[in-house]
Parts: C-alpha cells; sequence; structure tokens
C-alpha cells in the first residue's frame, strides 16, 4: 500500500498496536503520543506543540527525558515522530530513549517509508518532515549508541492502509549488535493463549508434550501473575507475557483475531476452566439448575483443555524444576528433619480457606513427635499463621517464599495438604502423598488424573449446591460460615475427616516404621 491522502490517520499508532504486544510488560513511555496513546497503560510523552498538552500524561521534549531515570522505563514506543526531528538530532534522541529503559527492554519504533510516503519537499510531502526514514538511516543512528541492542522484529508494513517501517530492538550492556530478526523462522508454529493463574497454567502444561511431539514450535501467551510456575517448561519455545488488562478486555477478541494468522495452530484456553466449566456470577450458566450444571459441567479440567487443543492423552501435567530448586528443596528437607507437611492455607478465592487447620496441627504435633509442618501461601496467609509463629515444628513460610519454592519443595515433602491451590495442581503430578479439601470442584472434575491423593468434600452438608461448580470472588455467589468467616463447605469438611485422612498417610507409616 502506497500512501494516499485517504489512507493516512493522526491515530497512525493503531495500525500497529497488536504488533507490540509481544515487546511490552511493565512501564512503556509512549512518546509523540499526540491525542492518541497505543494503550492506556502506556504514559504518553509529549511536548504539546501540536496537539496540546491535555492528552499526554507528561508534559516533555522527545530529546530530554529528564524526569525519567536511567533504566526505569521497560520499554519506548514511539509512532510518526522520528520524522518530525532533524536527522543530526536522531542519534541524540534515541541515545536519551535508549538511556531510560532497563536492559532486556524495548524500543518499538513506526516510522514512515520513504519509499511508500511522499519524499520531503514533494507534493503532498507532509511540510514538517525533516527527513525520508527508510532501514539504512535507522540502523546508522542506532550504531551510534553507546548501547548493546539486538533488532529482534523489523518489518515493512505496507499492507491495507499502512505505508510505514515497524523495528523493535532489544537492549543489552555492552557494544554488541545482533539481527535476530533474520534468524530462520519455525517451520509450523503454535500458540497456546492461557492468562490464568498457578493452577491454570499447571493443567496447560499437558497439552505441550503432545504438542511439540506433533512438531510445533510452541508460544504461549501467558499471565504476568502465572508465568513463574511454567518458564522453565522445556517445551516452550517462545513466551509472550501479558499484564493484567494490559490488552483491555473488550478488545480481546480483536487482538486474538489479527494474531491468530501467524500461526498454524492456535490454542485459546482462555476460560476454558473459568467461565466454561466454572459459572460465574451474570454470566447466563451461573443460572442454570444445579442438575443441568451437575450434568453438562461435570468436566475433568485437563481432559477438556485436551480437547480444546486437538491433543489425546496421556495426561501429562508437571512443574519443572530447576535442578537449583531441587537441591534447595532438599536442603530444607534435611534441616528440618523428620517427616515433613507442606500445608498450603488458602487460594485465590474467597472459598479457599479451611478453617480447622489449627485442631488438626495441634494433634498432629502432639500424635507425631517426628513431623515438621512447613505453612505456606501469599502474604495474606500470615495471618492464618500467627497462632504458630513460635512453634519450633512449625515454619511459617506464607509471604516468604516464592510459589515456586513451594512448588520445589511439594517435590520432597512427605504429604501435602491444601484447599484447591495452584500449588495442589502442582502436586497433582507428583508421587507425594495429597489431601485436598473440595470446594466448588467435584472430584471428577480436580483429581481424576491425580497420584496418591484422597479428596475429601462435606458429607450431605449445609450447602445444598456443593460441589457448586462456580467462581467466587466475593460471598454474595458463596454460603458462608459466619462464625468462622469461611465458606460452608470447607467448614463442614471436620476436623476429624482430616485427621482420618492424615491417619491415613501419617499412620500407617508410623507403624512401619515401629
Amino acid at each position: 500500500m502506497t500512501w494516499t491522502l485517504l489512507n493516512q490517520r493522526n491515530d497512525e499508532a493503531s495500525k500497529i498496536r497488536w504488533e507490540l504486544v509481544p515487546y511490552f510488560c511493565g512501564r512503556i513511555l509512549d512518546i509523540g503520543c499526540g491525542g492518541y496513546k497505543a494503550f492506556p497503560h502506556f504514559i504518553g510523552v509529549d511536548n504539546g506543540k501540536m496537539w496540546g498538552k491535555q492528552w499526554s500524561d507528561v508534559s516533555e521534549d522527545a530529546a530530554k527525558l529528564d524526569m525519567w531515570v536511567s533504566g526505569s522505563c521497560d520499554g519506548v514506543f514511539s509512532s510518526h515522530l522520528l520524522e518530525h526531528i532533524d536527522y543530526s538530532m536522531i542519534p541524540l534522541v534515541l541515545s536519551e530513549w535508549c538511556r531510560v529503559v532497563k536492559d532486556g527492554g524495548h524500543i518499538m519504533l513506526y516510522v514512515p517509508d520513504e519509499a511508500q510516503y511522499p519524499k520531503v519537499g514533494t507534493e503532498y510531502a507532509n511540510p514538517d518532515h525533516k527527513w525520508d526514514v527508510n532501514y539504512d538511516k535507522i540502523i546508522a543512528a542506532m550504531e551510534t549508541l553507546q548501547r548493546g541492542w539486538d533488532l529482534v522484529d523489523y518489518q515493512v508494513r505496507s499492507e491495507n492502509d499502512e505505508y510505514s517501517l515497524f523495528f523493535v530492538f532489544k537492549l543489552s550492556k555492552g557494544r554488541e549488535r545482533k539481527y535476530s530478526y533474520r534468524d530462520p523462522k519455525p517451520t509450523k508454529t503454535c500458540a497456546v493463549v492461557r492468562y490464568g493463574a498457578f493452577g491454570d497454567l499447571i493443567q496447560t502444561s499437558s497439552i505441550l508434550p503432545g504438542l511439540k511431539e506433533q512438531g510445533y514450535h510452541i508460544t504461549l501467551y501467558c499471565s504476568h501473575r502465572g508465568y513463574p510456575v511454567i518458564k522453565h517448561d522445556p517445551h516452550i519455545d517462545r513466551f509472550i507475557i501479558q499484564e493484567s488488562d494490559a490488552v483491555p478486555p473488550q478488545f480481546l477478541g480483536e487482538f486474538w483475531g489479527y494474531t491468530r494468522r501467524k500461526y498454524d495452530k492456535w490454542v485459546n484456553l482462555s476460560e476454558s476452566v473459568e467461565g466454561s466449566l466454572l459459572t460465574m456470577p451474570g454470566r447466563v450458566n451461573y443460572y442454570w439448575p444445579d442438575e443441568m450444571k451437575a450434568k453438562h459441567l461435570d468436566c475433568n479440567y485437563i481432559e477438556f483443555t485436551h480437547e480444546i487443543a486437538g491433543v489425546p492423552p496421556p495426561y501429562r501435567p508437571k512443574f519443572y524444576s530447576t535442578p537449583e530448586e531441587r537441591v534447595w528443596a532438599k536442603e530444607r528437607a534435611r534441616y528440618y528433619g523428620g517427616r515433613n507437611i507442606l500445608w498450603s492455607l488458602a487460594g485465590s478465592a474467597v472459598h479457599k480457606v479451611w478453617p480447622h487447620l489449627d485442631a488438626v496441627v495441634a494433634r498432629m504435633l502432639l500424635t507425631y513427635p517426628e513431623v515438621h509442618i512447613v505453612m505456606v501461601g501469599d502474604e495474606a496467609c500470615q495471618i492464618i499463621e500467627q497462632p504458630w509463629t513460635k512453634e519450633k515444628r512449625i515454619h511459617c513460610h506464607s509471604g516468604r517464599w516464592t510459589i515456586r519454592e513451594s512448588m520445589a519443595f511439594a517435590e520432597v515433602a512427605d504429604l501435602i495438604i491444601g484447599t484447591e491451590t495452584g500449588l495442589l495442581n502442582a502436586a497433582g503430578s507428583m508421587d507425594t502423598p495429597k489431601i485436598v479439601t473440595l470446594s466448588h470442584s467435584s472430584e471428577n472434575m480436580l483429581t481424576k488424573h491425580w497420584k496418591n491423593t484422597i479428596a475429601l468434600s462435606q458429607p450431605n452438608g449445609t450447602c445444598k449446591r456443593q460441589p457448586c461448580r462456580t467462581l467466587h470472588q466475593e460471598w454474595s455467589s458463596c454460603m458462608k460460615h459466619e462464625a468462622t468467616g469461611t465458606a460452608m463447605c470447607q467448614f463442614e469438611i471436620t476436623a476429624d475427616m482430616m485427621w482420618d485422612a492424615v491417619q491415613r498417610v501419617l499412620g500407617e507409616a508410623q507403624r512401619k516404621v515401629a
């Protein structure tokens, strides 16, 4: 496409918006944004001379980003700005942009292509353009920088209404220059989209070996939150990490429609559990009769994931610890001594807390003198740990251990206990004995393919909907036991039920020792 009066826009950034997604995560400056930022969460920087100052977040000149500390940003994006600055100043401008970007961050440039756009001084040329942009001039300017970089993406954008060039430079220490965009491209590609939390990514891991066996180069689009648990999975060739709502939810369909054309196979697991097998307030299936939910939603999460992906069994969900993590976990287990119980205190929703922990912990300490209990969870779980902080055989690590450390320790623990958490999902494929208190899921939905697992659920209790197959983010959709502040389905899994399960694991092992 060559430039015409009809295909030019003030909002040129909108033409390249979805190409930016793989390269931004964190604080991104949109320099020269004018009245149109590429994404709402970008920090718009503009001097206001053309569009006024009311549209940008920061009024600042492109060549002097004084308010930004060196290395304080994760990337810089600029659309159709550089051609308005004298070329003699371009090395200085790019140097300033690179200064504020940390190692590993990106410089993303979208500029008019002189081969498609009227040259300076010719008819219809923008009278404010100072130079004609091409690949060689951009590279020559980047070569002057006292910074290493890799040109990871370069595109001549000439389809539809575009007439521009797109550059993405990944910054690094030193002075090395690389051009990895020239590297051979994989011949068979697959994108897997899964934005969920820890357990969702563990369930996703089950399809990856099968896709790899089918010959695919795998790109995983995942959330910033879920990435840590899957970042060492050997079947993933490329990660594209997206922060929450970085692509606004109302535009996800457009983004997916654009992006799927880049791949031979597209596996979108978004809401494959939440919203599909688990209802949510406000969705149509939330109001289905309970018997209809039981009939149509009682599907195993991993089996459902495989069907969406078109990957036949075997089912192989797995957490991949590193050698260093395994050494650390073994050293911690030896340090505690005896038999180690890993207790996952709470999950990501209001119904994922079991209220009778203290009674069972006290009984375990009295009955099994060789047992140590390791408590893990997020920072909010520290209040659950509070009664046990001075007990020598209780080790409180909520908010202190990372999720990867907790999962690595699960590999060496003697027993794992918890609600429907990501940690229990990761442990599902491990041989370590497990006790899980079910809330919104049935055994068939969650633990059907787990190894060595005792699943506890309320026995004909007060909550007639359990398993309710509902994703609860607040109490309006969940029956609450007021005295304990926990879900009724969890309250009615009694301390005696848990103790019987514990004895099935620790009691049998104790008799063998004796």
